[in-house]
């Protein structure tokens, strides 16, 4: 029962003093990347930086405990950073006092959604949201983190709700541009950029931020005109139990949907990129929205932000080793340990903004998926389009935008596909017993008088039509009188609804009338049994109408050869290939 309550302790089971240093090293690396990423993240997000410092230490704890995959890092991310901004800047300030209870109650919120989800077993939610979808949302959110950054790198402040109209306005302001916020933006990109080139196994943006405070320390940088931050907070804030004003809940909870949904799909997406044959142990959807819903919530408690599984720290948590989440909780311990005693040392070495703004350019650079694009528009243009639109929508219009137009034209493809299936016409392959389609083979015969096809497709009321008008362009080139049967290959039909039996009720009185039998193979159980209960068609389908292969059916057209015997024959076939 523990167990259930708590998977994370299953990890402890059969633990190690090789495992403990594993995870030890593992969480020292991941808690070194977490101490920038995560101020750079908070300030993303419009919070003052020790809010990211808080949401890297009591969250992941919790989700140690509660979680079920041992492979992610649980902390600030820049999806999430960027959705809080954009969602709550139209109801206050950033940085103001009602932003950041705003900040808290969303939190909260957050985390109450995705617990309740979890208890009512929603973990499939997940899947909608395809891989377009996410995709484009992605890439367009990494253009719009990188935009947002650039007043931070240039030290030019404007006022724009677009990032395109702001890269416009920048590059029109070029004289404005602060020489040396400039100067220290270009050199910690180019800083980043070499070492993840030639050094990828430094801790570059811990480097960069002792370095750079040094520096600023040193020569006076906030005096020279340069965005500093000099005070963080010392210690850990105060228990405080949050409350919601439901005044401002019809504003917050379309925000906090927001937030829940991309956090939980961007987890489960990192859990399923890591998995592996070897594992002993699958990640469960609903056990992961219970476990970052009350992560979230215990975070709203000590002004944190919401959290979910970060690509970056993932994928190094991985390289280094880690075996468990006991590496989360020593990286919360890193960050605590920087809370307590080294957060004074801002007052007299102030961290440059330029220097959060690069680490966090730098951070999202992976977000943007043009590889995957590119294979995208090659294999299938149809869901290449809903990634452009994706993309566009929230480029031009913001990313809840973009995600709910995504999820939208998703929907609409899979409907649009539902109601007009695969349905092609089937040939038999010279020298063989096998039919195929006929567009996609050479070496193929159509008799004149046989129309074969195949149905790919449930058979329901929303594709009956195109069925029922497909067929009948199939048989529309025929020779005028010379068509004698239609055999309809049903082992991709999964089900038949009522609707539809109304309507292979009228095709087969329609062929009847042109002299004209329709024959029916490779039905499985189900769908033999709705058309043997139906009132209508029950005699004719327990006629001489339904064959285990289309060669059955073409040999009884043919010789007569009843389906009893066809059955019979195969069954017999069946039992001399294994004896």
């Amino acid at each position: 029962m523990l167990y259930k309550l708590l998977p994370g302790l299953l990890w402890l089971q059969g633990y190690t003093a090789h495992t403990l240093r594993q995870d030890v090293v593992s969480g020292l690396v991941i808690g070194v990347m977490l101490i920038p990423q995560s101020m750079g993240y908070a300030v993303l997000a419009g919070l003052p930086p020790e809010f990211g410092l808080y949401a890297s230490i009591f969250p992941p704890l919790l989700y140690a405990l509660l979680g079920t995959s041992n492979k992610i890092s649980v902390g600030p991310v820049a999806l999430d950073a960027i959705l809080i901004l954009s969602g709550l800047s139209v109801l206050a300030k950033p940085g103001s006092d009602q932003y950041l209870q705003l900040a808290i109650e969303l939190t909260l919120l957050v985390g109450l959604i995705q617990f309740l989800f979890g208890l009512l077993r929603f973990g499939f939610i997940v899947n909608f949201l395809s891989y377009p979808v996410v995709v484009g949302y992605t890439s367009a959110a990494a253009i719009i983190i990188i935009g947002s950054q650039l007043q931070s790198l240039t030290g030019v402040h404007l006022d724009s709700a677009n990032v395109l109209d702001l890269s416009w306005q920048l590059l029109m302001h070029i004289n404005d541009w602060h020489v040396v916020t400039v100067g220290i933006a270009v050199t910690s990109l180019l800083f980043i950029f070499f070492c993840k080139r030639h050094l990828p196994k430094l801790p570059n943006a811990l480097i960069l931020l002792a370095g750079t405070m040094l520096l600023s320390g040193l020569f006076q940088a906030g005096q020279a005109g340069v965005e500093v931050i000099d005070s963080v907070p010392r210690g850990f804030p105060a228990l405080q139990m949050p409350f919601i004003d439901f005044a401002r809940l019809g504003d917050l909870l379309p925000v906090a949907f927001t937030v829940a949904l991309m956090g939980f799909v961007g987890t489960m997406s990192i859990c399923k990129s890591q998995e592996s044959p070897k594992d002993k142990r699958s990640v469960q959807p609903n056990q992961e929205l219970i476990a970052l819903g009350l992560a979230n919530a215990l975070g709203a408690m000590f002004r944190s932000f919401p959290v979910s599984a970060s690509f970056s720290r993932s994928a190094a948590l991985r390289e280094a080793g880690a075996l468990t989440q006991v590496s989360g909780v020593v990286s919360s311990a890193l960050i605590a340990i920087t809370v307590v005693f080294l957060t004074p040392l801002f007052t007299d070495f102030p961290l440059p903004k330029a220097v959060l703004s690069a680490i966090i350019v730098m951070s999202v650079l992976g977000l943007f998926k043009y590889r995957e694009m590119k294979i995208l528009f090659r294999q299938d243009r149809k869901e290449f389009l809903i990634l452009l639109v994706t993309f566009v929508i929230t480029l031009m219009l913001g990313v809840q935008q973009g995600l709910l137009v995504g999820v939208a034209v998703s929907l609409m493809l899979v409907i649009y596909n539902s109601t007009t299936p695969h349905m092609t016409e089937l040939g038999k392959i010279d020298g063989e017993d096998l039919y195929r389609n006929i567009h996609r083979f050479e070496s193929i015969s159509v008799r004149k008088d046989l129309l074969i096809f195949r149905f790919d497709a449930p058979l329901y009321f929303a594709n009956k039509d195109f069925f029922k008008s497909r067929l009948y362009s199939m048989m529309k080139r025929r020779p005028e009188g010379a068509l004698k049967a239609v055999i309809m290959d049903a082992q991709a039909v999964s089900s038949i609804d009522s609707t539809s039996l109304i309507m292979l009720e009228s095709v087969i009185e329609n062929l009847r009338e042109q002299g004209i039998q329709l024959y029916l193979v490779s039905l499985i159980g189900p769908v033999r049994d709705t058309l043997t209960h139906s009132a209508a068609l029950r005699e004719y389908v327990l006629d001489e109408h339904m064959f285990p292969q289309i060669t059955d059916a073409v040999l009884y057209i043919d010789q007569g050869i009843s389906s009893r015997a066809a059955i019979a024959r195969q069954s017999n076939a069946a039992k001399t290939r294994r004896g």
